[in-house]
């Protein structure tokens, strides 16, 4: 199964986010948490009925300063199927999500989320992933 795109959501809804002051392992002193719903239009593949494979990226949380010291020591990321639907006969509808990871990305300084997702069927299309990271971090005070 080949990664057929890397894309954006249409959206994010639902943004909750906390900020706990921790005392963890290599100077954390936050654990930053997020969860929300992505909002995506994903298709199963061609030839009928293959497993499409989109990989959802977005920016999520502060901006880090790496420059004077701050820093993500670990990162934890969840995600699951939100929202479905199908339209006209699907014989062979299925979703997933394959996979949910975060990163540092060194360009933005901020949390990347990547999500892993697919559906089976070109009349199988997945609206919604629900998200949730854990961020633990070195921040300025």
């Amino acid at each position: 199964m080949a990664i057929s795109n890397v894309i954006q959501p249409n959206r994010l809804t639902n943004m909750q986010d906390m900020e706990t002051h921790v005392t963890g392992p290599d100077g954390a002193n936050r654990l930053l948490t997020y969860s929300g719903m992505a909002e995506v239009e994903l298709c199963g593949g061609l030839p009928h009925p293959r497993w499409s494979l989109e990989v959802v990226c977005f920016d999520i949380g502060r901006v880090y300063d790496t420059a004077n010291g701050e820093d993500v020591i670990n990162i934890v990321a969840t995600a699951a199927l939100a929202g479905t639907r199908t339209d006209g006969v699907a014989s062979f509808a299925g979703w997933q999500i394959f996979g949910a990871a975060g990163e540092l990305d060194v360009d933005s300084n901020r949390v990347r989320m990547n999500i892993a997702a697919g559906a089976r069927d070109t009349q199988a299309f997945l609206e919604q992933i629900s998200f949730h990271i854990n961020v633990l971090a070195k921040v300025n005070e």
